[in-house]
This record gives C-alpha cells, sequence and structure tokens, in this order.
C-alpha cells in the first residue's frame, strides 16, 4: 500500500472517528434537553449520572490524546487544518454540553428541595389531621357512641323548622298589634335545653321561645324589683305608665291618654292599663290569653298546610303552649314565654312560673335564661371550646331521670367547672375526669349543703354578659337553701348521689 492510500484510510478513519465524538456529544445533548424540569429523579439517578459524566469526559480526554497522536502521522496541510479547527470546536461543544447538564441538574436539586419542603408540609398537615382524627375518635370512644345519649342530634333540624314557622307567625302578630295599645313583641329568642342542644333523652322536647315585649306606643314599663334586695327578684313587676304625647299625636297616630277628655277617647282603642293590666302593673295571665287569639289569628292567616296547630290552654296559664302537628302526625311542643328586658342587660322580667312557688298573676320574676345561653355560646365559640358540653349536659340529664335533682341543678354545676377547668381539658380521654368532677362538686354542694347560682354574684363571668349591677354586687345565691332548712329533703339528696353514682357505673359497663 502506498504512502498516499495509507494518508487517505487514515485521514477517513479520523474524520470516522470525528462523526462519533459529535453524534456521541449531540445525542447527550438531547439529553440534556429531556431531563424533567420536575423532580421525578431520586438520587441514586442523580448519582449514577454524575459518575456517567465523569466516566464520559475521562473517555473524550482519552480520544482526543489518540487523536492528537495520530495527527502527527497527517502528511497534508489540509488535514492537520480540518483536524485543528474540530479540535478547537469540540471543547465548545463540550462545554455547552456540560453547561446545558449543569443547569439541569440544578432546576432538578431545587424542584426536589421544593418537593421535600412540600412533602415534609404535607406530612405535617396530615399528621394534625391524624391527630384530630385521633381527638374525634377518643371523643367517640365509649358511652359517647352510643346512639341513646345522641337522639337530640334529630331535633337540630326540627328546632330550625319550628323557630322560622314560630318568627312567621309572630311577625304576624307584631303587625296585628300595631295599631293597638297592645304589647308589641319583638325577634324571638331561642332558649332551654332543646335549642340549646342538650334536650335530656327522656323527656319530651319542648321548643321554647322568649317573646320580648316592648311598651306601645303611649306607654313606658318600669320595672318594680321589690325591696326586700333578693336577686335574682322572684316578686318582681312591671308597672305601666302613661306618656303625654300631645305634641306627637299625627306621628303616632293617636290621642294622647293623659290630656284627652273621656268622651273623645272613647273613639279609640282602650290603654294598655285598662286591657292587660291589674291595677297598673302588667298581667302576665291575661297577657298570655291575648296572645293566645293573636296566634290563633296568625295561623289562620298564614295558610299552612304541612301543620296543624292547636294550643295546650290547660298548660299555658301564664305561657302560651302549641300542640303542633305535621304531615307525618309528629307532634312538636312550643312554648311561648314572655318577658320585658331590664335596660340593656341579658337579663328579663319573664313569665316563667316561680319553681314550688305559686306565682301571682303581676309577678314576673327576673330571669337569667339569655345570660346562661350567652356563655354556653361563649364556650361553644372559644377558641379552645366547641358543643363538648352538649354532651356532659344530655349524659347527666339520662341519669338524673326521676330523681329530686333538678337538670337546672346540674346544669349549674357544669357551667361551675365550664367557669375553671380549662377548656381544652375537657375533650376526648378528659371525659372520666370531668365525669368525676362534676359527681364530687355535686357531692360536696350537697355535703355543705351549698350551690352558688351561677350568675348572681360571679365575678368570673365573660365580659360578652351584660348584668344589672346588684348581679355582680350581690353575694352568691345559695341554690340548696332548702337543704338547710328541710333535713328530710338533705337525707334524700344525699340517697339521690349514691343512685347517681351507681346509675353511672350501670352505664359505662352497660350502656344503660
Amino acid at each position: 500500500m502506498n504512502p498516499g492510500q495509507d494518508t487517505a484510510q487514515l485521514l477517513a478513519a479520523e474524520l470516522t472517528a470525528a462523526i462519533q465524538i459529535m453524534a456521541l456529544a449531540f445525542f447527550f445533548a438531547l439529553l440534556a434537553q429531556r431531563i424533567p424540569l420536575v423532580g421525578d429523579l431520586d438520587v441514586d439517578t442523580l448519582d449514577r449520572m454524575q459518575q456517567r459524566e465523569v466516566y464520559l469526559q475521562e473517555q473524550m480526554t482519552k480520544l482526543l490524546l489518540e487523536m492528537e497522536e495520530k495527527n502527527t502521522a497527517l502528511s497534508t496541510m489540509g488535514t492537520q487544518a480540518l483536524l485543528r479547527c474540530f479540535v478547537f470546536c469540540l471543547p465548545i461543544l463540550l462545554y455547552c454540553f456540560m453547561w446545558m447538564i449543569c443547569i439541569k441538574f440544578r432546576r432538578v436539586e431545587d424542584t426536589c428541595d421544593e418537593e421535600s419542603s412540600s412533602i415534609e408540609k404535607e406530612q405535617e398537615e396530615e399528621e394534625e389531621e391524624e391527630e384530630e382524627e385521633e381527638e374525634e375518635e377518643e371523643e367517640d370512644d365509649g358511652v359517647f357512641s352510643l346512639d341513646v345519649f345522641w337522639t337530640v342530634r334529630s331535633h337540630q333540624e326540627d328546632c330550625e323548622v319550628m323557630y322560622s314557622l314560630m318568627c312567621g307567625v309572630m311577625d304576624i302578630c307584631r303587625n296585628m298589634v300595631s295599631d293597638t295599645f297592645y304589647p308589641v313583641p319583638e325577634r324571638l329568642i331561642k332558649v332551654g335545653s332543646t335549642f340549646e342542644g342538650w334536650c335530656p333523652v327522656r323527656n319530651v322536647p319542648v321548643f321554647s321561645l322568649l317573646v320580648p315585649l316592648l311598651a306601645p306606643r303611649g306607654h313606658t314599663f318600669h320595672l318594680d324589683l321589690g325591696t326586700t334586695g333578693e336577686v335574682p327578684a322572684m316578686y318582681s313587676r312591671i308597672r305601666v305608665e302613661l306618656e303625654c304625647t300631645c305634641k306627637r299625636e299625627q306621628e303616632m297616630r293617636m290621642r294622647c291618654f293623659l290630656h284627652t277628655s273621656a268622651k273623645e277617647l272613647k273613639r279609640q282603642q282602650p290603654s294598655l292599663l285598662h286591657s292587660l293590666c291589674t291595677t297598673s302593673h302588667l298581667d302576665a295571665q291575661k297577657t298570655a290569653r291575648c296572645f293566645q287569639e293573636l296566634i290563633k289569628k296568625a295561623w289562620k292567616l298564614m295558610h299552612v298546610s304541612e301543620f296543624t296547630m292547636e294550643i295546650d290552654t290547660v298548660k299555658s296559664r301564664r305561657s302560651c303552649r302549641l300542640h303542633v302537628r305535621d304531615v307525618n302526625k309528629r307532634i312538636f311542643y312550643v312554648e311561648f314565654v314572655f318577658g320585658v328586658q331590664q335596660d340593656d342587660t341579658d337579663i328579663f322580667l319573664s313569665s316563667h312560673e316561680i319553681v314550688y312557688r305559686r306565682t301571682p298573676s303581676t309577678v314576673w320574676p327576673q330571669s337569667c335564661v339569655v345570660a346562661e345561653k350567652k356563655f354556653l355560646q361563649y364556650v361553644a365559640n372559644h377558641p379552645r371550646g366547641g358543643k363538648f358540653y352538649l354532651r356532659y349536659l344530655q349524659l347527666c340529664g339520662y341519669l338524673m331521670a326521676s330523681l329530686k335533682f333538678t337538670i337546672y341543678d346540674m346544669k349549674t354545676v357544669i357551667m361551675h367547672l365550664l367557669n375553671t377547668i380549662p377548656l381544652q381539658r375537657w375533650h376526648g380521654r378528659a371525659f372520666l375526669l370531668r365525669m368525676d368532677d362534676i359527681l364530687n362538686y355535686l357531692h360536696c354542694c350537697v355535703e355543705e349543703k351549698r350551690l352558688d347560682h351561677f350568675i348572681v354574684g360571679n365575678d368570673s363571668l365573660p365580659e360578652e354578659i351584660i348584668l344589672p349591677k346588684e348581679f355582680r354586687a350581690s353575694p352568691p345565691l345559695n341554690m340548696f337553701q332548702h337543704l338547710e332548712e328541710e333535713p328530710d329533703k338533705y337525707e334524700r339528696a344525699l340517697q339521690d348521689l349514691a343512685e347517681l353514682h351507681d346509675r353511672f357505673t350501670a352505664t359505662l359497663l352497660y350502656g344503660r
């Protein structure tokens, strides 16, 4: 083989090697472009790629050295110039390739960091959710999982239906008395255990609604709390007085009761003093009968086809008790209780009967039901609160059936403890501890023959509850005073305490 052939073969071999190198470089450049921008490469893959990069660099260096050795054998200047040009361009191409690889690796690492941080956040959120689920499971453990304590859930929808229905009835009543001199009903207030969400299981739910009353035009209400200094006042009254309306007769569409002749006054309806008052005080029984008639007329005007209504006149002496029946023949007991607000406070003079006492028709005892409801709402809205207290109230109401203790006694005990023990300690596994606190607190109150009223004389109430000055300044009212005065009731209370403990133990063991 002559020298010219050797040179041609050598040149062809070198060009073939150069083309292979360029093809290899182009392939890896394309590979670099296809590296994903999201962090789907794990650490092992990245390590293998880096090792592959070092290996390729070593192979490229070795190939360049071989090419330089072979270049010395070339005899023509054209071939040397071509090879020099290729050798000059090749590092630039490799540099571009490595630069692209580095950028991709950095993007991958950044994405991996972001993913790792997002994964950590997700893990933390999942852990928090698991903790919340565990707390919910803990709260549903044991006695609270029994359906017997959760029939109250069936009343929640009924509460909204009854409240909406009765608001419609009272709106019509308000329109009917707008041109009369009867008390004007305001927006209904939900009160009582059913609307609070803890109606005792064995009790028939009663949807109690407080009807705040305003004095009609030309009249004013004055609250006479009595002279005994008792707080809350059991024998308070609502005194009705007439006011001069001479300068506002046209505006108020009436003649002044004070400065108009009796002959002219016969042309308008009688004043409240002559319709619903006894002497000069608002009569609770007359007021209840008046609203019974108004509600009957309002019901007819509503044309409610889904419900039928009748008034229980036997139990509606000082209130208005309705029997509402739906299309499924279910009966709902609704009770309207009337009241007059004391200034701008959460205390009302109410038409409620005084427990265990005869209540004269002109007596309107002071009621704390709105203030107590606001306290329970405060607990429910507290960041560490919630409606967990409903379970304790309902369970205690269930256990106290047929005992001499009243539901209000137990409610008072629980409210005292809610105001003393941090709210976060009432959840989940703390159930047995809190129930033990409740029963022990009641036991101590019976032994000491003293249970303080929750509202009267309580300096630790939330600021949201607005009370008259005498309520905060008065010493606490003893709700167990009767145990001190009547030894027989004290002995019965001790027996009921033992029975209460036995019932709670049986409920834990047997679920009943």
